[in-house]
């Protein structure tokens, strides 16, 4: 899922550490970067780089629902591509 303008990353990668199974970031080199592990215990390396504005990334769900719940959060804040 390719996601656009987060203006508030912290709000974000709360929604994302909320997630049950695992959300992996995408790099421009294909590369997946775990964000988080499936269970209640999130990284924290999202809130320590990815605080401010996030102008377009990548992301990659394990669990369908984390899928839909972060679209349904996206949706509403416009954050996809059209």
């Amino acid at each position: 899922m390719k996601i656009y303008n987060i203006q508030n990353g912290k709000e974000f990668f709360e929604k994302i550490a909320a997630c049950e199974g695992t959300v992996e970031l995408v790099n421009e080199k294909g590369e997946r970067l775990q964000l988080t592990q499936g269970h209640a215990v999130p990284s924290a390396l999202p809130m320590t780089y990815f605080e401010g504005a996030i102008r377009e990334m990548e992301l990659f769900f394990q669990n369908q629902n984390d899928c839909s719940r972060i679209l349904h959060y996206l949706m509403n804040k416009r954050h996809l591509a059209a």
